[in-house]
Order: C-alpha cells, then sequence, then structure tokens
C-alpha cells in the first residue's frame, strides 16, 4: 500500500476541518476547539467547574485561574494524525494574592506538507483520450499551515459566609466566587494569505466549600462553573483580495463537579460533568482518583468516546498523560506543569 496518498487524504481532511476559515466561517479559529492540557482531556473535557488550581484553566474557564501556589507553568507538545499535526501550547500562571490571578498562554496548530496540485488542463473527455492531459498524481509543490493564539487572562475569587438554618441550629457554609476573562489574538496562515482577529471568553465559578481543609484544597466542595468563548463576536480578517472575514460563533459550555478527601484513603475522588451547548452540542463527563497528593489515575466520555490518563507529582513537578480518541486518529498527550 502506498502512503503518499493517505498522507495526501489525511492533509487535506485536517486542512478542511482546521483551516476552512478561508471560505467558510463555521470553521474559523476552530483549533482552538482541540483543548488545552492532558489531565483536563483525560476527564473528557468536562473541567468548567473544576478549573480552580490547574494551569490550564485560562482554556476551560478563566474563572478558575487562581493557582494555589505563586506561580504554575505548562507546556504541552502533541504529534497528531500521524505527525502530520504538530500542536503546542505553553502558559503561566501569577497569583499576585488570595484573590487575583493573571496568566499568559500560547497555542499553536501547525501542519506542514499540504500537497498542492496544479490545475487540470483540457476538457474531460481530453483527459480520458489523450494521455499528456492526464495528472500525474505527484504534487507540483507543498505549503503549509500555521495557527497561533496568544492569551492574556485576568481572574478574581470572592470567599463569603453562607448562614444556614436559624441562630441556634444553623451553622456556617463557605462559598468561594470567582470571574474570569481571557482576551486572545488569533492569527492563521495558510499558504501565502494571513487572517487575524481578537477575542474574548468570560467564565464564572462557584464552590460550596467545607470548613475544614486537606493542604491546599477544601476537604470537600460542590462546583458550578459556566464559560462562554467569543462573548465579543470574534471575527478572522483575510489579507485576500476580496478582504474576506469569518465571524467565529460564540460558545457555551456549563458544568458541575463534586470532590471529596477520603483521610482514612489518603486520597481524594472528583467527578465532573458539562454540557457544551455551542458551536457543538456534546457532553462531557469525567472522574479522578488522586492518592497520596503524588498519583492520579483518570477517565472520561465525550458523548460516546472514551479518554483516560494519569498523573504524577512530585517536589513541584507535574506530568499528567492523556489518551484522546478521534475519528481520524488517536491521541496521546503529555504535559508537564512546575508550582513554584
Amino acid at each position: 500500500m502506498q502512503l503518499k496518498p493517505i498522507k495526501s487524504i489525511i492533509s487535506i481532511v485536517i486542512l478542511l476541518f482546521g483551516t476552512l476559515s478561508v471560505s467558510a466561517g463555521e470553521y474559523a479559529a476552530d483549533f482552538l476547539h482541540i483543548g488545552v492540557g492532558a489531565r483536563p482531556l483525560s476527564m473528557g473535557g468536562a473541567f468548567t467547574a473544576l478549573a480552580g488550581g490547574d494551569a490550564s484553566a485560562f482554556y476551560w474557564n478563566p474563572a478558575g485561574l487562581l493557582p494555589p501556589k505563586r506561580l504554575a507553568a505548562q507546556f504541552e507538545h502533541v504529534s497528531m494524525f500521524g505527525g502530520l499535526a504538530q500542536y503546542n501550547a505553553a502558559n503561566a500562571v501569577l497569583n499576585l494574592n488570595d484573590q487575583f490571578a493573571i496568566g499568559l498562554s500560547w497555542i499553536r496548530l501547525g501542519v506542514d506538507e499540504i500537497p498542492r496540485y496544479s490545475e487540470l488542463q483540457g476538457t474531460r473527455l481530453d483527459r480520458l483520450s489523450r494521455n499528456h492531459f492526464r495528472s500525474t498524481g505527484e504534487p507540483e509543490g507543498y505549503f503549509g499551515d500555521t495557527e497561533d493564539a496568544v492569551l492574556v487572562s485576568l481572574s478574581q475569587t470572592f470567599y463569603l459566609d453562607l448562614y444556614v438554618g436559624d441562630e441556634l441550629s444553623g451553622f456556617v457554609l463557605p462559598l468561594e466566587i470567582s470571574w474570569g476573562v481571557s482576551g486572545k489574538y488569533i492569527r492563521q496562515k495558510l499558504d501565502t494569505n494571513s487572517g487575524t482577529g481578537q477575542g474574548l471568553d468570560a467564565g464564572v465559578l462557584f464552590r460550596l466549600i467545607s470548613n475544614q481543609w486537606d493542604r491546599t484544597e477544601p476537604l470537600s466542595w460542590i462546583g458550578f462553573g459556566a464559560i462562554v468563548r467569543d462573548v465579543a463576536h470574534t471575527s478572522v480578517q483575510w489579507n485576500t483580495a476580496s478582504n474576506h472575514s469569518d465571524a467565529v460563533g460564540i460558545g457555551l459550555q456549563i458544568g458541575a463537579a463534586i470532590s471529596h478527601t477520603f483521610r482514612a484513603l489518603k486520597s481524594r475522588l472528583t467527578l465532573a460533568a458539562d454540557r457544551a451547548v455551542q458551536p457543538y452540542a456534546l457532553w462531557r463527563a469525567g472522574c479522578e482518583w488522586k492518592a497520596f497528593e503524588t498519583l492520579a489515575l483518570r477517565g472520561g466520555l465525550v458523548d460516546a468516546d472514551l479518554t483516560a490518563g494519569a498523573g504524577l507529582s512530585l517536589f513541584g513537578f507535574t506530568a499528567d498523560y492523556a489518551f484522546v480518541s478521534h475519528e481520524l486518529d488517536n491521541s496521546h498527550r503529555v504535559s508537564i506543569a512546575y508550582h513554584f
């Protein structure tokens, strides 16, 4: 079996789903839907209400940007579709105090060696009857596609006390409320043309937390979150002769999560579920079991597709692995993070 035709077909499919923004706004900046971070993706992307404390929160819900330590940095590289596409992400989050956090992030998707074919010559009859009008099937050259996004994020967290019951038998339930925004600059380069745009994501996060704490996290908590992507009606303006502009559709994802520490087992169990409403209607679900603050095992669902992964934390370093299934090709993702 020859590999060249297969590689060409896969390249074209990637091009259609990742870069059709030149001709169809439905797929404008679609590379931003791939997802960031092995931990969230191994949990099916059910991370809207779980973003707090993870370095990839800028993507899933900027309201959860506040890291448990002063500074968190994360790097990720993924080879996708048999090595035809390269996906990279890098981000850093700075904890200004116990309420404010800022973040800087970069995402890139690159596809190389997309074949370019010359225009067919002659009529259909000419190509059927004369050999020199027929295509050889060999490309006359290759071109590439590069898609970048730079995001600047800000979040703020408030802490309130809810009084439940009467004065004699009532109790205090701490409430954590966070909001966050991510401003993004998008640049796409397809062959000799390029397009740029700006966008804004906004998120909220509510957590009912217990009065008892387990190190840097409440012993138990229940969270609810929501993120609206491209709330400012993002568009990508191309430098083509027609000055074509693609509108990026508004995205909405809501979610809920619950987490509890089992002190006798020195472990924590977290369950999460999300519903993506726009631009793609998806159910997401995930779970994480973490033992001794060191080892984590994870699993998830994206509609009917399974995801899985694991994580290891030592001396401030965290390495996370995720297996993500895709109709074109499954991928193995690794994220490395360090908390200062």
